[in-house]
């Protein structure tokens, strides 16, 4: 086989390649938007973060040294 064969061959791989991964992400996008279930929105008061923060006791805490300054001696 010659090199122009191999160089047309090695661009028609390429190619369909690249047609069969546009093919096939279309087909994932077309199939992903047809879905007709909707979530209703929440018509609850939902979640109150002063709340959390009022009614948060006893966490964990974390202790943290802060070395910015510490300079080594000689």
């Amino acid at each position: 086989m010659s090199n122009e064969g191999r160089l047309q061959m090695r661009k028609t791989s390429l190619f369909a390649i690249a047609a069969t991964v546009i093919v096939a992400g279309i087909g994932v996008w077309a199939a992903s938007t047809t879905t007709t279930a909707r979530v209703a929105p929440s018509t609850g008061d939902g979640i109150k973060p002063f709340q959390l923060m009022l009614n948060a006791k006893a966490l964990p805490t974390v202790e943290f040294t802060d070395y910015t300054f510490v300079f080594p001696t000689n």
